[in-house]
């Protein structure tokens, strides 16, 4: 029984044998070269080598780097419209489920304040005094995503700002606190249909 090596040399030697007398003639022309001449020859099979290697190995890959460069903004762009096309659907879908006039549960308020960007330790919810809604109480919350939050809840609960108190937060020398807002924000729910 043969083993891989010795059936690897026999191929090897079944298609060495037809090349051997073109290797042959090759050997005996680059020795009766000029050392001169040689050098030329292996700068020249030195360059080629190169080139095929380069060719083969090297340019494939920048150009596929290049052209998922050039399709990078385009995919950011579609990965946006599908974040964008998700929110909406979520939106539609919450607003579905919610009869008109009801308030969302406050686990889901409080959900989306800290995904909008309002930790815990800078807002508290309440009840109005009177009928149905989320009182929201700010203490140094950022107004950018307080605005952010109310575009929200506006756009998927309906809620309705009834009365809004804010003020700029201070520190504790009286100095303005820049972005942050101090107060209170009212929200009430869509009226029901049928009701004027």
């Amino acid at each position: 029984m043969t083993t891989l090596s010795e059936r690897l040399h026999a191929a090897w030697q079944s298609v060495r044998k037809p090349l051997d007398p073109a290797f042959a003639r090759a050997r005996q022309r680059y020795q009766a070269l000029a050392p001169r001449e040689r050098r030329l020859l292996a700068g020249a099979a030195l360059a080629l080598g190169a080139a095929l290697v380069f060719v083969g190995l090297i340019e494939p890959p920048l150009n596929t780097v290049r052209k998922l460069h050039a399709e990078l903004p385009a995919l950011r762009g579609q990965a946006a419209t599908v974040a964008d096309l998700s929110s909406q659907a979520m939106a539609l879908r919450r607003r579905s489920a919610a009869p008109a006039g009801t308030v969302p549960p406050a686990a889901e308020v409080a959900a989306s304040l800290e995904r909008a960007g309002l930790p815990a330790a800078q807002w508290t919810l309440g009840e109005p005094g009177k009928g149905p809604g989320v009182l929201l109480t700010l203490s140094q919350a950022p107004s950018s995503a307080l605005l952010r939050w109310l575009d929200g809840a506006a756009r998927d609960w309906g809620l309705a700002i009834r009365r809004v108190e804010l003020a700029r937060a201070a520190n504790a020398h009286g100095r303005p606190l820049p972005g942050l807002v101090n107060g209170e924000v009212e929200l009430v729910p869509p009226p029901a249909p049928g009701r004027s």
